[in-house]
């Protein structure tokens, strides 16, 4: 299966503006597979910038002190909480271990897919 063309994960709301920002957000429907793991893949990205910039005001850092604590270059970490890049497992991992475990204890119900060969092809995800 030939690899999915790169896509901004802000670029997969319908409002990419309110990307990594508290509150309700609308995602942009996907109609294939590989659309449905994109969609998917920004949904758990969005929430997890959402926890990421919520530890940060709670602690009182900055994101220069987390730039400089977790070697994720100044640029990276923008372009993540912005969703402009996608968020990588070597991102996760380091920012964790600044900020403590946050992936596996993000408490978000997933968006609704209208598509119903999505529905039937991945019902564990909704």
């Amino acid at each position: 299966m030939p690899k999915p063309p790169s896509t901004m994960p802000r670029d997969l709301l319908e409002e990419p503006v309110v990307f990594g920002r508290p509150g309700d957000v609308t995602w942009v429907q996907p109609t294939t597979p590989a659309a449905y793991a994109s969609a998917r893949a920004a949904e758990l990205q969005h929430h997890f910038v959402v926890e990421t910039t919520d530890r940060l005001e709670r602690l009182g850092r900055s994101k220069s002190w987390l730039e400089e604590r977790s070697g994720i270059t100044a640029g990276r970490l923008s372009k993540l909480l912005r969703g402009y890049a996608q968020l990588t497992l070597r991102d996760v991992v380091a920012l964790e271990g600044i900020l403590g475990p946050m992936l596996t204890e993000l408490d978000f119900s997933p968006f609704g897919v209208r598509d119903s060969s999505l529905q039937a092809r991945y019902q564990h995800g909704q």
